[in-house]
């Protein structure tokens, strides 16, 4: 019996011709690959700082800046999972973040991913990213989803809510064609060149989203990093009320699914789950996941997700990470969230008992037939 196919709800293909030279101090320097690949060298044998594993990681992340396609960036991960696997893909619109404009705007960046999804049907899942600060943000969605987008990526910490009017509208058009959001929702991660940590963590809350599920209760919507790697961290700690506002956001996420009041949200585990331990604690993140998952509701609910680029960070790979992870859930919970819950959020599990409910009403519809045929036949 095949394999069931693996799910990764999460990953980014951009390149370096889709971020903004005042991204980072490297700025333009990371769109020229001789220059990367000196500065993945010096990286790796220059330690100003005496922390030779930040440098390595380092290192790897500015390593990947030189794929020139987001082709090639998938190729790069394909190689670490299964044949069958398949792939979320979430671009990128950075051009509002107070950082410049990209060299490829998102309009070319979505482009490249459908055509790339064309060429590979059977991985590549695009989602569009929408940034309502955008004036033709609506329009392009629109126009991104008849040309195959399955989804909408927004990221908050960007500087928007998820409450933005724009964003309303665009709700209202997803759940009328089933098609979901994934929201980044943890304090981490890019924010606004303008904005602290602590400000663009506002707008990523996960309070911000219990008004939206009441209204588009049919509007399939991800959580995405359940709530980040810092907030299990203060949760563990007991660093964090168990109730209440001041909970943390795992707490908060995971207390609106336990509910049951929201059976269209989701969460994923993008990152946070690979991001290193405390050392001399007696359980990992693992363990933790596993301990939530014993809920059923969150069983259903919770989403495999890598966030690649950002597990290079790390000293593991994608697929030793992978592997990590279903190692320790064990084979039928690691496909409940790898296998099983992806396809139930995208969609493909109501598509296909949708097509064998049609398929039962044709063939009940064709007996029928022949039982007036025979009854009419001498």
């Amino acid at each position: 019996m095949p394999e069931l196919p693996i799910y990764n709800c999460h990953i980014h293909t951009f390149t370096a011709e889709h971020v903004p030279d005042g991204f980072s101090a490297w700025g333009p320097l990371l769109r020229h690959r001789p220059v990367v690949r000196a500065l993945g060298w010096l990286l790796r044998r220059v330690d100003p700082w005496d922390s030779r594993d930040l440098v390595e990681r380092y290192a790897r992340l500015v390593g990947l800046s030189h794929f020139g396609s987001q082709q090639e960036v998938l190729e790069h991960i394909r190689r670490q999972y299964p044949a069958s696997a398949r792939f979320v893909v979430l671009p990128m619109d950075l051009a509002y973040m107070g950082a410049g404009r990209p060299p490829v705007d998102i309009a070319e960046q979505q482009a490249e991913l459908l055509r790339l999804a064309a060429r590979f049907p059977e991985t590549v899942i695009p989602f569009c990213a929408v940034d309502p600060r955008r004036p033709d943000a609506l329009p392009l969605a629109r126009r991104w989803i008849a040309a195959g987008a399955r989804g909408v990526k927004i990221y908050p910490c960007l500087g928007y809510y998820p409450h933005d009017p724009v964003l309303l509208r665009l709700y209202e058009l997803l759940e009328e064609r089933g098609l979901p959001v994934l929201a980044h929702c943890s304090p981490g991660g890019i924010r606004h060149k303008r904005l602290s940590l602590a400000a663009a963590a506002e707008f990523a809350h996960p309070r911000h989203y219990e008004a939206i599920l009441r209204r588009f209760p049919n509007l399939r919507i991800c959580l995405a990093h359940f709530g980040g790697g810092e907030e299990w961290e203060r949760h563990l700690r007991g660093e964090t009320e168990p109730a209440g506002g001041e909970r943390a956001w795992v707490k908060w996420i995971a207390d609106l699914i336990r509910s049951g009041d929201y059976p269209s949200l989701y969460t994923d585990i993008a990152y946070t789950l690979f991001m290193p331990g405390v050392d001399r604690r007696p359980f990992d993140y693992f363990d933790y996941l596993k301990v939530l998952l014993a809920h059923p509701r969150l069983r259903e609910r919770v989403l495999f997700g890598s966030d690649y680029y950002m597990v290079t960070l790390e000293r593991m790979t994608e697929k030793e990470a992978g592997l990590a992870l279903r190692s320790r859930l064990g084979e039928a919970l690691f496909f409940q969230i790898a296998h099983h819950n992806p396809r139930r959020y995208l969609g493909e599990a109501e598509d296909q008992a949708a097509s064998a409910a049609a398929s039962g009403a044709r063939a009940s519809a064709w007996r029928k037939k022949t039982q007036v045929s025979a009854t009419a036949s001498p």
